[in-house]
């Protein structure tokens, strides 16, 4: 990049960029995901009714989207679950952050998906659909009829996961070798029967491929678009 090209960029991130705070970071074990307490003064998250997508700077033109979770709008803060597992900005930067940094973010945005009142939700994804299913959970508020299934690589992330937020009602599963590494998802789509007559809304997150790929088997039992309701987050 020459230079009168990133004096425009680090001219026009200075009008647009806001700034959170972290407040804490937790690393599980392995420490290939992470969860990043922020307090976001410039934030009013009372009105939001849809999941949402963080856009934070990680690099030098460089910015990667977050699912802001378990939020106070009175404090106005929230975590980050973040999945470092693969080579990236991303992954170099959340690995970074310590207390007390700062963390630039473009903007806050909807991801479009919003609970389904009255309908059992099945979520179905892996490590970076977490926040994303976790705030669906809290914008649906207590009694809401959640299940399904989530995708992890390491099996102490899965016992983790069981342990911390068995009340999302997600089964975990492995992801397996990598010649398939969504085949249990595969495998638990195909278990599901149209037949038991609830109509469900299901959310599918996560992995591109395996994204468009659940979303065929599911469409191929029947359900319709409005029953199937997708997000890729990496490919």
């Amino acid at each position: 990049m020459n230079k009168l090209t990133h004096a425009t960029v680090e001219l026009l991130e200075r009008r647009w960029l806001k700034t959170a705070t972290v407040l804490a970071v937790r690393t599980w074990k392995p420490a290939t995901f992470l969860e990043v307490d922020l307090h976001l003064p410039d934030c009013d998250m009372s009105k939001w009714q849809q999941s949402q997508h963080m856009k934070c700077k990680v690099g030098l033109l460089a910015y990667r989207d977050y699912s802001p979770s378990g939020w106070d709008a009175d404090t106005r803060t929230c975590t980050l679950f973040i999945d470092a597992g693969h080579e990236g900005p991303g992954s170099q930067w959340v690995k970074g952050l310590k207390t007390g940094d700062a963390v630039a973010y473009l903007g806050i945005s909807s991801s479009h998906h919003e609970p389904a009142p009255g309908k059992r939700m099945v979520f179905l994804g892996d490590e970076t659909a977490i926040g994303h299913f976790l705030s669906l959970q809290q914008l649906a508020g207590k009694g809401a009829r959640i299940d399904g299934a989530i995708a992890l690589a390491h099996k102490h992330h899965q016992d983790e996961f069981a342990r911390y937020f068995s009340g999302l009602g997600l089964e975990t599963l492995s992801k397996g070798g990598a010649g398939n590494i969504y085949a249990a998802l595969e495998e638990w789509v195909s278990g599901v029967d149209p037949a038991d007559g609830d109509d469900p809304v299901f959310y599918v997150a996560g992995y591109v491929p395996a994204v468009v790929r659940l979303r065929k088997l599911l469409k191929g039992k029947g359900y319709s678009s409005r029953q199937v309701r997708c997000q890729g987050f990496w490919d």
